[in-house]
């Protein structure tokens, strides 16, 4: 899954400005950084694609106060729990896949079509950190 993930999927994050390497990926703009991590279950053939984003100049960890730069923050690193800073998208139990019996390429395809809800959720949410730094 992973190799199709790189064929099919990485390209088009790549033409979209995504800089990283796999799991983790970014994108800076002007105002904010996206970010895009691909997270797979220890329990089920499935993986996730969870997104957040940061302010472009990078992320201060409100537990330990250290300060990360926007090429370097991870998904997981931003606080969790609230729709406003992270979320997930594509299907509820995420992109399901088998070892042998599912096209890989297929599934990379469902993500692409999904990348439409995260640059919908990246442009409509508010730019939480604002209102904290």
């Amino acid at each position: 899954m992973i190799h199709s993930l790189k064929r099919v999927v990485i390209p088009s994050l790549r033409e979209r400005g995504f800089k990283g390497s796999f799991p983790h990926y970014y994108r800076r703009l002007d105002e904010q950084t996206h970010l895009l991590m691909f997270q797979f279950s220890m329990h089920e053939s499935a993986f996730f694609v969870e997104i957040s984003k940061c302010s472009s100049e990078g992320y201060q960890d409100e537990t330990t106060g250290a300060y990360i730069p926007s090429n370097k923050i991870k998904v997981y690193q931003i606080g969790g729990g609230s729709p406003y800073i992270r979320t997930r998208i594509g299907k509820d139990a995420g992109f399901p896949f088998g070892f042998t019996e599912c096209n890989h390429d297929e599934v990379g395809t469902d993500v692409l079509r999904a990348m439409s809800k995260a640059e919908d959720w990246w442009k409509s949410y508010p730019n939480w950190w604002n209102e904290s730094l």
